[in-house]
């Protein structure tokens, strides 16, 4: 076999890859999911997050989301391009998260926090998940939205080392 058909299918392998990881992280853009609590609805809350290639942000909105729901909240957890996303009356509460690429948040979110119109008397919180600088994406977003007048109540970055005890400091404070 000759060096250069052996260069081509390693090429072909790593194309083959890289669409998959593509249309992996894509089909979390599109989903959405409700938790809705045991008892009494105190309160209705949108996370919308970009799962990102790890997972880690998509697992940071479902401890969030399962939180929420301990405190009586019914919870949408959406894609930033799914039809719930886009939603946002009936919500008192929105948190938007997203993992962290090269200091700045993904694409999608980006184009969903661009795009956002919200309604009145709406608490909103952001939060990243990996990257190393201090100046992360979840300030990044943060800024995006207050260029449309958007008070942002709280803005995180989680490390890989974060744990429940983290997400649930930062639900507590939106809720404040």
């Amino acid at each position: 076999m000759g060096i250069l058909k052996i260069i081509g299918i390693v090429l072909a392998i790593i194309m083959v890859a890289a669409a998959g990881v593509w249309l992996f992280s894509l089909s979390g853009s599109y989903a959405a999911e409700t938790l809705k609590p045991d008892g009494a609805v105190t309160g209705k809350a949108l996370i919308v997050y970009d799962p990102g290639l790890s997972g880690n942000t998509k697992n940071v909105a479902s401890s969030m989301a399962n939180d929420l729901k301990a405190k009586g909240y019914e919870v949408v957890l959406a894609g930033p391009k799914s039809s719930d996303a886009s939603k946002l009356s009936g919500y008192s509460i929105l948190m938007v998260g997203s993992p962290t690429y090269g200091g700045k948040p993904s694409g999608t979110i980006n184009s969903y926090l661009e795009g956002l119109n919200l309604p009145e008397n709406i608490t909103v919180g952001v939060y990243s998940t990996g990257g190393t600088d201090n100046n992360d994406s979840n300030q990044f977003m943060a800024d995006i939205l207050k260029k449309s007048s958007v008070r942002v109540e709280v803005s995180e970055k989680f490390g890989s080392s974060a744990d429940k005890v983290e997400y649930s400091n930062f639900v507590s404070q939106i809720l404040t």
